[in-house]
């Protein structure tokens, strides 16, 4: 690219008119864009050599990946064919077990008079049907309990 700055050009040979301020200006300008490209230039050049470090730096973790023994494909930085689906939600369905209806919540309340969610789900529990006490409150209002505040200021059910 050829040297635009001011000191490369010539100005003794320029008309009277080159000393105008205007002149400079433009001088000064073209000097400016000069750097820039310059500068460009290198910017261009340094990206070049951190685009090579990142590839080579994927390329071990892809190694270190398939030297890890678990025979596994290492995933590759842009998805190709090692790129793995997240998994979805699971479905949606009754996570109390069948066995626990509004019966059993109202047999464990008359074995325990009265009792919070979270007593009655324990109870159940131990029994051998691993039950919630969200679940509880639901199927306590489906066996007919009755909800009241305790002393202890916590929800409690009776039948």
């Amino acid at each position: 690219m050829p040297d635009w700055t001011a000191a490369a050009l010539d100005t003794a040979d320029a008309p009277p008119a080159a000393s105008s301020p205007l002149v400079h200006a433009a001088e000064r300008l073209t000097g400016r864009i000069a750097s820039l490209v310059n500068e460009v230039a290198a910017l261009r050049a340094e990206n070049a050599g951190l685009r090579r470090e990142v590839r080579e730096a994927v390329q071990m973790l892809e190694r270190a990946a398939t030297a890890g023994g678990d025979g596994r494909r290492a995933q590759t930085a842009g998805g190709g064919a090692g790129h793995r689906r997240r998994r979805g939600r699971a479905p949606k369905g009754r996570a109390t077990p069948t066995s626990v209806t509004a019966e059993v919540v109202r047999a464990a309340l008359a074995k325990l008079g009265s009792a919070t969610a979270a007593e009655i789900a324990q109870e159940i529990t131990r029994a051998g049907a691993p039950v919630s006490g969200r679940a509880v409150r639901f199927l306590a209002e489906r066996a007919g309990a009755q909800t009241f505040t305790g002393d202890d200021g916590q929800r409690r059910y009776r039948l």
